[in-house]
This record gives C-alpha cells, structure tokens and sequence, in this order.
C-alpha cells in the first residue's frame, strides 16, 4: 500500500502547502482520503486518472477537507468522461452537502451529478461500514460541530490507515491509531490546548499510548512546520510512503 500527500496544509495554506488530501494507492486502485480545494490539480500532477479512483472519503464539511468535489466532477463530466462506479462516502448530510456546493461553485451542474455512476454512503460514528471490500470505522471527533467532524479507520486488504481529520484532544484519537499500520495526525499548533485542534505538545503526551506502526504529523501551522525541535514525522506536500 502506499501513500501519496497530495497536500497536508491547514485551512491558511501556511507555507504554501496545499488543502489536505491523500492518495492511498493499491495496484491500480486509488482511494482518495479527503478533497480539498486544490485536489484535482495536484491529481493531474501525479498523474493520476480519475477513472481509477474508486472511492473518496470525507472527514467533515470544511472547505479544505471537502470543497474540491465540484473541481472533480466537472472534470468526470466535461473532460474525462466516468465510465467506472465511483463510491463518495461523508458523514451526515452527505448528498445534501455535495449537491448544495456543486451548485454554489458551477451553476446548474448539479442535476448533472445524477448521470455520473456515483453511490452516495453516508457513514454513522461508532460503526462500521463495508466499502467494496474495505473496511471503514468511522468516530466522532471534537471539531466545529456543524462540519460533523469524524476520524476514521480504514482497512483494505492486510492494512489498516488511520486518519485523525480535524480534532482537539479526545479518547477516540487511542481508538484510531490501536495497531494502525499508518496513523496521519492532525497538529496544527505547538503547545497548548486549542478548541478544534491538536498541538505537538498535546501528541507527544498521549504519543506512546497510540499504538501505531508509523504516525505522521499534518495539517500544520507554519511554527509546527518549520519548528527544529521535532521527534515525531511530518507530512509534506509529495511525499510517498509506502506501509
């Protein structure tokens, strides 16, 4: 399994990083975790046919973790023709959600979702799902509660890749990462308890109680990003790992 960061900024685009979004790649498949605004560009970057993307998972309804979906369909329907079944999977309000920012961003192209081979899924927190063979745990985070923020865990094949999305300090983070293969976490501040989010100070605490094979750090703010004095991995725009 490998994973490609196709961006790990935070809202502010602090140190030109891009909008989060990552790339889990096995084989020919793709599975897209979370669309930020600047998703397609760094897709046609890699390279990256969109026909081969199976499935796209949201963590919560933030323009950085999910605004890019309008960019991606016009691109299915005016430029790269979808022919493949496309699974898109969010928390509650899902389709509303989609269909709401498509029409925002493109004027009368959301009527024109209805003819893309897409299946809306929207995942409850506690619980699992199936997703054409993957395995999706989904928990409820501490983030703007109107965004319906949610961590999830998702297995395909042997791996299990966990992903925090946007979260101040909570248990669930120990659920999340229990014998993950590849834990990203969010850390967009140094020190201190921050409403929303996570800081370096906070992660390196509960750090040992994880129990994950690898942890990276992302959505950073410029001193997270630039700071010397670091112990754990952080994530940059590019980067490939492969678990």
């Amino acid at each position: 399994m490998e994973l490609t960061v196709l961006g790990c900024g935070d809202a502010f685009g602090n140190g030109g990083r891009l909008n989060t979004s990552f790339l889990l790649t096995e084989k020919t498949e793709h599975v897209l975790i979370d669309c930020g605004t600047t998703t397609l560009i760094r897709l046609k970057q890699e390279q990256i046919q969109l026909e081969n993307i199976s499935t796209i998972i949201i963590s919560h309804y933030h323009g950085d973790h999910f605004g890019g979906l309008p960019f991606l369909f016009i691109c299915m329907l005016f430029e790269q023709p979808r022919q493949n079944p496309l699974t898109i999977t969010g928390p509650q309000g899902l389709v509303d959600k989609v269909y709401q920012l498509q029409e925002i961003m493109y004027p009368d192209t959301a009527s024109k979702l209805d003819d893309l081979p897409i299946t809306f899924v929207e995942y409850d927190s506690n619980s699992s799902l199936d997703l054409n063979g993957k395995s999706l745990e989904a928990y409820q985070m501490n983030h703007t509660p109107a965004s319906h923020p949610h961590g999830f865990r998702l297995t395909w094949l042997d791996k299990v890749f966990a992903f925090s999305g946007d979260t101040s300090m909570t248990d669930r983070l120990f659920s999340l990462g229990d014998g993950a293969d590849l834990f990203v976490c969010e850390c967009n501040f140094m020190k201190g308890v921050n409403h929303g989010h996570l800081s370096y100070e906070e992660i390196l605490v509960m750090y040992d109680g994880l129990n994950c094979k690898q942890l990276w750090l992302s959505h950073m703010n410029e001193e997270v990003y630039t700071s010397s004095d670091m112990r754990l991995n952080r994530l940059s725009d590019g980067k490939k790992i492969v678990f």
